[in-house]
């Protein structure tokens, strides 16, 4: 036992925890499917994924929450999106989330059909693979004083780069809500640090969450609107040299309710795109951040960019790890970030969300990039 369980209990986060864990599936059901003028399906926070504005969809019904609880399934998370991006790429429903299938029975004796029952039924061993480490005693109090603690929800709890997260911003970190752009901006600021000082690490500049749709003309403009003046003085204010880098990375803010992770990987001359449901990013992806590239090295280096046709989309081997719930984006890029810049692989799935937003808030009350 921990000291917390002997001494004091089970600590919150502990106990969100578990209680946030899938069940095993349920006897299948209909899938529930949006029809206009139908009777809502579920109530949402006001500010998903994202402090930014969200348009009102019908049939869905908005209802401000005090936490900004979202706890939507995989399917009606992807239903919405879905509607919300039409050109979204999605993929398959995880087959934990989709109806199992029956073995047939034609032509079957009684006996094989009750063999094929009995393997279907027998869950699958699960697959060896490297997790991330067990959260520490100091990890666990931080986060249960953050987002489980007695305060003021002005009360300020992480205060670093000129920014100041509340009590009431770190709620989001709280099990099935969504994150917002204050701390995923705020993380990638720590990783940024991290990167700095790293010695066999890759050279890494991290951009903000409003990179990509100034880029793009945003979803105002369904991303369709190529912007250069926008970020072109951005690395100059950062003093950066992006073909210096092995990266740029920035968050994603897709139809402002869906988070993702966007790279230019310059080592290899080419773009990767991290994301825990959507298989492609949107068709300007490739086209605009090749055009940016072409546009900085003339703007910064006053000469052409070598062969940019030559520059294309990577293919993520192994694929990324994929969500199985319609809250956890913003953790999922936290990660695809923090495990990206530092050269390692993605060894975390979905089972490991609970622990890793304990981790997360941990990080950012903390507001210290040295956390190794």
């Amino acid at each position: 036992l921990t000291p917390w369980e002997r001494g004091r209990g089970l600590p919150p986060a502990s106990l969100a925890q578990g209680l946030s864990r899938a069940l095993p599936p349920a006897p299948a059901a209909p899938r529930r499917v949006l029809r206009p003028g139908s009777e809502p399906l579920w109530q949402v926070s006001s500010r998903p994924c994202a402090s930014l504005a969200v348009p009102l969809l019908e049939p869905v019904r908005w209802e401000a929450e005090s936490l900004g609880s979202c706890a939507l399934g995989y399917l009606e998370y992807q239903t919405w999106l879905q509607r919300v991006v039409p050109a979204a790429d999605l993929r398959a429903p995880p087959e934990e989330v989709t109806e199992a299938s029956a073995p047939p029975a034609d032509g079957l004796s009684g006996l094989e059909l009750l063999r094929q029952l009995c393997q279907a039924a027998r869950p699958p061993s699960p697959p060896r693979r490297r997790a991330p480490a067990p959260l520490t005693e100091e990890e666990q109090e931080l986060a249960d004083s953050a987002i489980y603690g007695d305060g003021s929800p002005n009360e300020v709890l992480a205060s670093r780069f000129s920014v100041e997260l509340t009590r009431e911003k770190l709620q989001c970190l709280r099990p099935r809500t969504w994150l917002n752009d204050e701390v995923i901006n705020f993380y990638y600021k720590l990783l940024q640090e991290r990167s700095n000082q790293a010695k066999d690490a890759p050279k890494c500049w991290f951009t903000n969450s409003f990179f990509w749709n100034k880029l793009s003309g945003g979803p105002e403009k369904s991303n369709k609107d190529y912007n250069y003046k926008e970020v072109r003085r951005w690395t100059t204010k950062a003093k950066v040299d992006v073909f210096e880098m092995d990266h740029v990375i920035f968050p994603m803010n897709i139809g402002e309710m869906h988070w993702a992770m966007g790279a230019i990987d310059i080592k290899n001359q080419g773009f990767r795109y991290f994301d825990s449901m959507i298989k492609s990013p949107h068709p300007n992806f490739v086209p605009f951040l090749r055009r940016y590239l072409v546009d900085e090295h003339k703007t910064k280096k006053s000469k052409d960019l070598p062969d940019p046709d030559a520059w294309d989309l990577l293919v993520m081997d192994p694929p990324v790890p994929q969500q199985t719930n319609g809250y956890d984006c913003g953790v999922f890029t936290c990660f695809f970030g923090d495990r990206f810049s530092a050269g390692r692989a993605l060894d975390f799935q979905q089972e490991d969300m609970p622990e890793l937003r304990v981790r997360l808030a941990a990080r950012v009350v903390k507001a210290d990039e040295n956390w190794l």
